[in-house]
């Protein structure tokens, strides 16, 4: 039965299937992705970021192989896609579904939980289907270890007839936490040879009639490989690029349905999308849907929704606070770098910078990898793609470009890089002043210069890079944080790639009357007067040249477009000119 519109209630937050079905929650239809798995194997495994519908995902999975849930398929299922095609496996599995990122300790204690987990859902599952397992199995079931209950359970299965499905989530938690923690070592005891991690996904393997692993990283897999071969890895096929998130249609149409609901009661959907699209979209897994097929982030996108339905306008924040747990990602990079790679974080900071700044980098995307290899470039780089913190934007010569993806992930970036330059006690007022004369009064000398100071004066960690790389690092940090625009670095203008081009937000700021396009030049040590004016003169004619590009008028639309120059000598800046300013 479909439900009337105005009882519709936006699922921010809400990740399990039954009850977003029971109780009136809107569903972006993601069920025949379940059919498309079947057609690729029995065992499938499948990355992708944190916040991207995983945890919904698994548990519609689930609703839809559970034998319990047999008499509930046509409330479940009956309007979805795979209500109307099902598959010949629908209702015929008993579930274990396990979580790893519920198991935490070091050493043998890390066994012990990893054991206990285990054991827990097993209980869970025998006290879920009492007509498998009887009085007289669970009789001498209870009191067994892990080890002992997972064979009872499968010899029953074998029994009965019933086949099984293990449903895994955060296969990579508790590694890749040890990894950061404790190192390498310990990490390879439990994944190679007699390691009991290694050893319980052997005995996975030979049991179960179906798998389903999900996490957000290959590493740990590439390491179980010899002793559990995964047959499909899906992560990086084309048609599975939108099985998490949500494409564009599914987000209009998702706007176009709540339009007229709480007090979204104004505003054209498709604008609104349009609007979004810089914050939440840009996320695309596979190289064929390049410039054809980019998925939203959901939980942000539900985070925007359920605002403007509650107060009829966009949030004022338009980076969830609940997504700033993903800021731990960069710090996750960095403490593999100083673990893994035995250096210091602070001179890690460089490899965030340069891959911030490039505006768009190409290197060999790895599907797995072992962590002993995580130490070569390629291999790192591919972590910030399967973190959501790279994505792929572009191609060049047949292969992908990748990028920072979008806004949010460009602010969280911003912070990071903004608490490596400077101690948390400072105090931000003046500059939060000086940001604002630069929006609302074109107030650029003041606010560059002071931007300018606080380089010279502060202590960033410099590490081993030098020059253009860390001065447009060091203002994508600042420029990051004025909320009134959208910071673009290296974007690209006129055949040509501008350090920054800030422009206003107007969907929070419709009333911002000023945008930049900024050119920073670094001389090196012993220039001349004359170096210094060549530099110049070279700035000059690429700020002219990208204020021609056809994309400047429409994202600087309503303000005076102010090209700026911005030339230093080491750390301090001997130059800074308004080259030229237009009303767009």
């Amino acid at each position: 039965m479909k439900r009337k519109r105005k009882d519709l209630k936006i699922p921010y937050g809400v990740s399990d299937f039954r009850r977003i079905r029971n109780e009136g929650f809107y569903y972006v239809d993601k069920t025949r992705y379940l059919a498309l798995m079947e057609e690729r194997d029995s065992f499938i495994f499948f990355v992708r970021p944190r916040r991207f519908g995983k945890s919904l995902f698994l548990s519609m999975m689930e609703c839809y192989y559970d034998l319990n849930a047999k008499k509930d398929f046509k409330k479940l299922f009956g309007e979805l896609w795979l209500g109307k095609h099902p598959t010949e496996n629908a209702n015929r599995f008993m579930i274990l579904k396990l979580d790893f990122s519920k198991v935490a300790g070091v050493g043998k204690a890390l066994e012990q939980a990893f054991e206990k987990h285990i054991g827990k859902r097993l209980d869970d599952m025998v006290s879920r289907y009492p007509a498998c397992f009887d009085a007289g199995f669970c009789a001498r079931f209870w009191d067994q270890d892990a080890e002992g209950k997972f064979a009872d359970v499968v010899n029953r299965s074998h029994l009965v007839g019933i086949p099984l499905y293990l449903i895994i989530d955060e296969y990579d938690n508790f590694t890749n936490q040890m990894i950061c923690a404790t190192g390498v070592n310990d990490y390879r005891d439990i994944t190679h040879g007699a390691g009991f991690y290694r050893n319980w996904f052997k005995k996975f393997k030979g049991e179960f009639d179906r798998i389903f692993m999900t996490g957000v990283s290959p590493v740990t897999m590439d390491d179980l490989t010899s002793g559990f071969n995964i047959a499909a890895n899906l992560t990086l096929d084309s048609d599975f690029n939108a099985a998490l998130g949500f494409s564009e249609a599914e987000v209009l149409r998702m706007y176009s349905d709540f339009k007229g609901t709480g007090k979204f009661t104004s505003g054209n959907p498709k604008g609104i999308v349009s609007s979004i699209k810089p914050w939440y979209d840009g996320y695309c897994f596979a190289k064929k849907k390049v410039g054809v097929e980019c998925v939203f982030n959901s939980d942000m996108t539900l985070y925007h929704l359920k605002h403007l339905v509650a107060k009829g306008e966009p949030p004022e924040n338009m980076v969830d606070a609940n997504i700033k747990t993903d800021y731990e990602k960069l710090k996750t990079i960095a403490d593999l770098q100083r673990t893994v790679l035995r250096i210091e974080g602070s001179n890690a900071l460089p490899v965030t910078e340069s891959l911030m700044l490039s505006g768009g980098i190409q290197f060999e995307l790895v599907d797995s990898f072992p962590v002993e290899s995580i130490i070569k470039p390629t291999n790192f780089k591919s972590l910030f793609f399967y973190y959501g913190l790279l994505s792929m934007t572009a191609k060049s010569h047949g292969d992908p470009v990748f990028g920072v993806p979008n806004a949010s992930v460009e602010k969280q970036m911003c912070e990071y890089l903004r608490e490596a330059y400077f101690p948390p006690e400072k105090d931000w007022s003046e500059w939060e002043a000086a940001a604002r004369g630069f929006a609302y009064e074109g107030a650029w000398r003041r606010f560059v210069g002071m931007v300018a100071a606080d380089y010279e004066t502060s202590v960033p960690v410099r590490g081993s890079l030098g020059g253009e790389y860390r001065i447009q690092g060091f203002h994508q940090a600042e420029f990051g944080h004025v909320k009134f625009f959208l910071a673009s670095s290296e974007l690209e203008l006129s055949r040509g790639f501008c350090d920054f081009f800030l422009f206003p937000d107007k969907t929070r700021f419709p009333d911002v009357r000023h945008s930049y396009i900024v050119e920073f030049k670094h001389l090196k040590k012993g220039a001349k007067k004359a170096d210094q004016e060549s530099q110049r003169k070279e700035g000059i004619a690429q700020l002219k040249k990208y204020a021609k590009d056809k994309k400047v008028p429409a994202l600087a639309k309503g303000t005076t477009l102010h090209l700026i120059l911005v030339q230093y000598r080491g750390p301090k800046m001997v130059n800074c000119e308004l080259v030229a300013e237009e009303s767009m």
